[in-house]
């Protein structure tokens, strides 16, 4: 699969996310580290089903553990560098496994997929072609995240409390 956009959807998230700590960590508002957070956890999702669909097995996408709050405060409970570091690697990760697919195996995939929002409630079951998905990832959901980042660079800080 073509990862261009995608990689540079993640080079314009992990700008925002370095650009927002600036100096000071401690000064990042709690929405940005939820937002990296579920970045990341979505990442680890999003490439397990990768592997699905590059070994032509039935593939299946579930959103819930990565909108999970037990999950979230886990990841928020470190520190800011450490946390877009795992945004990078788990990046760098999927945009392993997706060079790996041929194009017409991620073209013709479809894959089982329920999304969740932030109170668990589902908001889509169903299939979603694979190629389709990914271009999604690349121009909606990851440039939104990231303007999400800069917008909030405006914002006072506060960091999310510990579970």
């Amino acid at each position: 699969m073509d990862t261009g956009a995608l990689a540079d959807a993640y080079t314009g998230l992990t700008r925002a996310a370095d650009a927002l700590a600036g100096p000071a960590a401690a000064d990042v508002p709690a929405a940005a580290w939820w937002t990296l957070a579920h970045v990341a956890l979505s990442d680890e999702l999003i490439a397990a089903t990768a592997e699905q669909v590059r070994a032509g097995q039935p593939a299946a996408l579930d959103n819930a553990p990565a909108m999970a709050p037990a999950a979230i405060a886990e990841l928020t409970a470190r520190p800011w560098p450490e946390l877009v570091g795992l945004v990078r690697r788990n990046a760098e990760r999927l945009l392993a496994v997706l060079r790996e697919i041929p194009d017409e195996r991620a073209g013709a995939a479809s894959v089982r997929t329920r999304l969740v929002d932030r109170d668990g409630n589902q908001v889509f079951a169903g299939e979603i072609n694979w190629a389709g998905l990914v271009r999604a990832r690349a121009e909606e959901h990851l440039p939104g995240h990231a303007a999400r980042l800069t917008a909030l660079a405006g914002r006072p800080p506060a960091r999310p409390a510990r579970a």
